[in-house]
């Protein structure tokens, strides 16, 4: 895996394990969620400590965690040009996108990546992210075979 791929990755995680810190408290997680629609993950805000991202994306990039849940990047997280603002040097936004919002949560609260793969950017803290999940938008009727459909392949499709 290249090391934008790894960095990208890293930043991903970083972001989600950042949300789930920060709201972490005593109350029993919510697991319920779609199995049906895609999703895509936005990841947004500013990195601290680059070193440090680049070694939990390492060791993220590593574990089987991003294609257990079938996830994928949809961008770098870097930007190619600059519309409108003023974005400080270090802000990243990715989107990730997931076959559903249980895969998305199932990754987001896996047990290796909140005991061996997030700590790695705690203490202090490596990021400073915001991380939601948000229903994939419907290919509007003008782009009708213009694009390919992205659907996700069924999983019997899969092991032929």
């Amino acid at each position: 895996m290249n090391v934008l791929i790894k960095s990208a990755l890293g930043l991903c995680f970083a972001a989600l394990s950042m949300n789930h810190a920060l709201a972490a408290d005593d109350s029993e997680i919510d697991m319920t969620c779609d199995s049906e629609k895609p999703v895509i993950m936005l990841v947004a805000g500013r990195t601290l400590d680059a070193e440090r991202m680049r070694d939990y994306a390492i060791a993220l990039g590593n574990s089987d965690l991003y294609p257990n849940a079938r996830g994928y990047y949809l961008n770098i997280p870097r930007p190619v040009r600059i519309l409108e603002g003023e974005p400080d040097a270090d802000d990243v936004a990715l989107m990730v996108r997931f076959p559903s919002e249980c895969s998305a949560v199932n990754f987001w609260y896996d047990d290796f990546y909140q005991t061996e793969i997030k700590p790695m950017r705690l203490n202090p803290s490596a990021g400073d992210y915001v991380v939601t999940l948000y229903n994939e938008a419907d290919l509007p009727p003008y782009m009708a075979g213009k694009v390919g459909d992205n659907a996700y392949a069924s999983e019997q499709s899969l092991s032929n």
